[in-house]
């Protein structure tokens, strides 16, 4: 179902349309006609593979681009401006596909115009027009035309992180909100598609609701329900079918919907639950891919894994994916990167948002296998050295930049804390992969490949002496979670073996985490190469602080040890033993018993009931 087109920067041309009030493109005036065609009703499989090129023949570089289709329907009416369905598949051979939304084909007949816009960092270059027809479809006629602007659906679906983020000040929130929805219309009316839209309407729709707020200093949420209604019903009516409808279950994006058998299971674990504690769901190890290298693997019911614990979303105060969140063993790059993007997608958006979600970095999550694999002779049919994902991807996927729980990052790094003041606990989430991304061997491939090479750096064991660990009020418990284990390897400062997993800087960090617990100081430092750090630390004022436990995933099993000076916990993967056995699923549920010094581990799946004492 795919069309292949092909487009040059700078060399395509067509002549100008003689009058823009009748405005028709002739595509015989074009130094590059080119046509698609499909017929109404079609929806997803319609796909488009886009070729782009610079003026001398090169392939433009698609790195960092995003991919808008927009067109005027044969309708003349009505619009599309979609920027929610292009895929790079190959940045550095200018390559991307568009999977054209069923909006697109409602009215039959030629487009009015349709064109691809490419944009990068809030820059774009516009493809020349394609002549796009569609043909009638007489057994399902019954279609009605709107328009489709997908980054207005996308603001309008986050009017509930304003009003969160505001800290229930809904003044604050809705003066923010309509600022974005009218600049948004602004940028979109600037657009040489003349989109001419208004929000007049919903202005006075919110207005009415500030009017409510102001009188009673509060609304109720029936009342706060009824205005949000009335507000989108006015934009329904500006914009046809701007809501979405959640695709599963109330509110799975991908993957399938909770079984009755682990429902069941679930209900079960849920009525355990004592809101009053600090409760946590530790899902680690998923290991997503829809396709991988190893076939005693059963990595494509990660997703669905990951939906078993969305279920507690409304009974728990975080869930946690511990790291390894996808598997990287897939042999396209494209391919991890869209593994990545959804189970990003289903964990930040799959549920109704009660419980904060943090995603840690694991050392499969940079697609990394695939590099050392080459290297290893083991990937024949790959041609040169395989891509890995960039750090930058990762924080970016999880939206790291946009703190979306309030939680406190250094920058957008992938390690990060929050308090929780009702439960009197600072939780802290590190990265174990934070290695040089600089670093570079002779065939332009990472020289500390992920898969294997772990770790922290001077600026994240900084942040955790002199910030995450700092300020901590004395009732509170402190909880650390991360992917890989708190115990050092004999291969931690000897890096020059890379069939080996090293941790370097681990036992260092244990350091750290012990002058916290103790209320002590010490100068921390390292020497090994790429990896230097000098960390001073400075507990004295703030005194001896408890911490309940170093939770983490990584082994691929359930283990205990106190031999670091803490607690170090792990939890079972996720993903299942192999895909011959079935879908078989483990994690845990973790509550903070604070009065009686204990961490509660309730399993679900695969994974057991434990007690650990702080």
């Amino acid at each position: 179902m795919g069309m292949y087109l092909t487009f040059t920067i700078g060399k395509d041309k067509r002549d100008l349309v003689n009058d823009i009030t009748d405005f028709h493109i002739d595509n015989s005036a074009s130094t590059n006609p080119q046509w698609l065609q499909a017929r109404q009703n079609e929806d997803g499989m319609r796909q488009v593979f886009v070729t782009v090129k610079n003026e001398d023949g090169s392939p433009f570089n698609l790195t960092g681009c995003n991919y808008w289709f927009q067109g005027k329907l044969p309708d003349g009416i009505h619009k599309i401006i979609d920027a929610k369905h292009g895929v790079t598949l190959d940045a550095q051979n200018g390559k991307f596909r568009f999977d054209m939304p069923k909006q697109a084909f409602t009215v039959a007949g030629s487009y009015v115009q349709a064109f691809f816009r490419i944009v990068r960092d809030g820059e774009s270059i516009t493809t020349l027009e394609f002549d796009l027809t569609v043909l009638a479809d007489l057994v399902y006629n019954d279609l009605v035309p709107s328009d489709y602007i997908t980054p207005f659906e996308d603001l309008y679906g986050k009017l509930k992180d304003y009003i969160t983020k505001a800290n229930g000040d809904f003044d604050a929130a809705m003066t923010q909100w309509k600022k974005d929805v009218a600049n948004l219309i602004n940028d979109l009316n600037a657009d040489v598609s003349g989109i001419n839209l208004t929000i007049t309407e919903i202005k006075s729709q919110l207005s009415a609701l500030e009017d409510k707020i102001k009188a009673d200093g509060l609304l109720t949420q029936a009342e706060f329900d009824a205005q949000i209604k009335s507000v989108n019903e006015t934009i329904n009516n500006a914009l046809a079918e701007l809501k979405q409808p959640i695709p599963v279950d109330d509110t799975i994006i991908v993957g399938k919907p909770v079984s009755a058998k682990n429902k069941s299971a679930l209900d079960n674990l849920k009525a355990s639950i004592d809101e009053s504690k600090f409760n946590m769901v530790f899902i680690t190890d998923t290991h997503y891919a829809q396709q991988s290298e190893l076939d005693d693997y059963a990595p494509g019911y990660a997703v669905d894994h990951l939906n078993n614990a969305l279920y507690l979303d409304d009974s728990v105060d975080v869930i946690a994916a511990g790291g390894d969140n996808i598997d990287g063993h897939n042999n396209s790059y494209p391919g991890i990167l869209n593994d990545q993007k959804k189970f990003a997608i289903e964990l930040l958006y799959g549920s109704n948002n009660h419980a904060d979600k943090f995603a840690l970095n694991g050392n499969h999550d940079d697609g990394s296998w695939r590099l050392y694999a080459y290297r290893d002779g083991n990937l024949t049919y790959q041609n040169s050295t395989p891509e890995t994902i960039p750090f930058a991807q990762f924080r970016a996927d999880y939206q790291n930049a946009d703190l979306l729980f309030e939680e406190h990052r250094n920058g957008d790094s992938n390690y990060f804390y929050k308090d929780y003041p009702e439960k009197k606990v600072r939780l802290i989430g590190l990265d174990s992969n934070d290695t040089p991304e600089d670093k570079l061997t002779s065939d332009g491939g990472l020289k500390y490949v992920g898969i294997n090479y772990m770790g922290y750096r001077q600026e994240q064991l900084d942040w955790i002496a002199n910030t995450a660990l700092q300020n901590v009020p004395e009732n509170y418990t402190t909880i650390i979670i991360g992917h890989c284990g708190a115990d050092p390897t004999p291969y931690d400062d000897d890096l020059s073996d890379p069939t080996h997993g090293h941790h370097t800087n681990q036992a260092q960090l244990n350091q750290i985490i012990n002058n916290f617990i103790k209320g002590t100081s010490e100068t921390i430092t390292n020497n090994v190469k790429d990896f230097e750090i000098n960390v001073k630390t400075d507990f004295t004022s703030q005194g001896p602080r408890v911490m309940a436990g170093y939770i983490h995933g990584h082994d691929h099993k359930e283990n205990y040890s106190t031999t670091v000076g803490f607690n170090s916990i792990g939890v079972i993967n996720s993903f299942g033993p192999s895909w011959r056995y079935g879908d078989n699923d483990g994690w845990n549920l973790i509550t903070l018993d604070a009065e009686n010094h204990k961490l509660i581990f309730k399993g679900f799946g695969l994974a057991t009931n434990r007690t650990i004492v702080y």
